[in-house]
């Protein structure tokens, strides 16, 4: 049930698309998983412009963080004022995880449309008609030729015979595009623990994703690598590049914090004043006894 879903709605109009855009780029399948990255992409651009504002939202919020970090010790009333503070900023965290979340189940349905799309075989190539929509323009448009620029893109690097093939170079593509995309992602912890498993895994996830890249066809790595620099391109556009003192492009302000957050802010604080001299009947600080001595002349 879950395999038959999987095909219709994601397997198979991936593998029509692809072939669409290899025909309508000349026959490069390499220019056509291009093509389908920057389409998606642009498909995806809203959720990726609210990841991008989330991130900024909890940047104005870090200092809050910071003190209630520091305030409270208790872990269960920490998280309470964590909640409120979201809520009052109107900021949420799992904002910024859905474009992230959305690469897998791509990654996964290209990893197959590519296996399909590029038959090694007859009885291969029998099997992507059934995945073929039953048009003229789809039906004529295969064979397709697996190479782009000498690559192979069906193949995976630990299939090919040498070390020295090309198909490796992707493999480092993977990890330093992913590196620069998490060099190039703001930090939204406040946390000194939270933000060195935040710095661990800023190194540990492009050595996972080289690792998957190493038994997925070129084709998958190429669409994580361009899409990996978009990526960069949105983050240096929103949060510039302190490293080479490249300024954010976007000018825009982050979201504006809830009114009431924003008048706890805007606040001041109450300033203690000093406490008036006591006035009495007699004349201001003057007691009944003083004016009693005092003899008029």
């Amino acid at each position: 049930m879950i395999g038959d879903a999987f095909t219709l709605v994601l397997l198979d109009p991936m593998i029509n698309f692809l072939v669409i855009l290899n025909n309508i780029f000349f026959g490069s399948f390499g220019l056509a998983l291009i093509a389908f990255t920057v389409i998606i992409r642009l498909i995806t651009f809203p959720l990726t412009r609210r990841q991008l504002h989330q991130s900024r939202a909890m940047q104005t919020v870090q200092p809050r963080m910071a003190e209630i970090n520091k305030k409270y010790s208790d872990p269960k009333r920490r998280q309470e004022e964590m909640m409120k503070l979201y809520r009052e900023a109107g900021v949420n965290p799992l904002g910024c995880l859905g474009p992230m979340l959305l690469q897998f189940p791509i990654l996964i349905a290209l990893f197959y449309a590519i296996r399909q799309t590029l038959p090694e075989s007859p009885e291969a190539l029998e099997a992507l008609s059934a995945h073929l929509y039953q048009w003229t323009y789809i039906q004529h448009a295969v064979p397709i030729n697996e190479f782009f620029l000498g690559i192979d893109l069906k193949l995976a690097p630990n299939e090919a015979s040498s070390y020295l093939s090309p198909a490796w170079l992707f493999v480092v593509l993977v990890g330093a595009t992913t590196w620069l995309q998490t060099k190039t992602t703001v930090t939204t912890v406040t946390d000194e623990r939270a933000r060195a498993q935040q710095q661990m895994m800023a190194y540990m996830m492009p050595i996972m994703f080289a690792f998957f890249a190493l038994s997925f066809p070129t084709g998958v790595s190429l669409y994580w690598t361009i899409n990996s620099l978009i990526q960069i391109g949105f983050n240096i556009v929103t949060y510039g590049l302190p490293a080479l003192k490249i300024e954010p492009l976007l000018k825009s302000p982050a979201p504006a914090m809830a009114p009431a957050l924003a008048a706890r802010s805007a606040q001041p604080q109450s300033v203690a004043q000093p406490a008036p001299e006591p006035r009495t009947p007699n004349g201001p600080g003057r007691s009944k006894r003083q004016n009693r001595r005092r003899r008029p002349e």
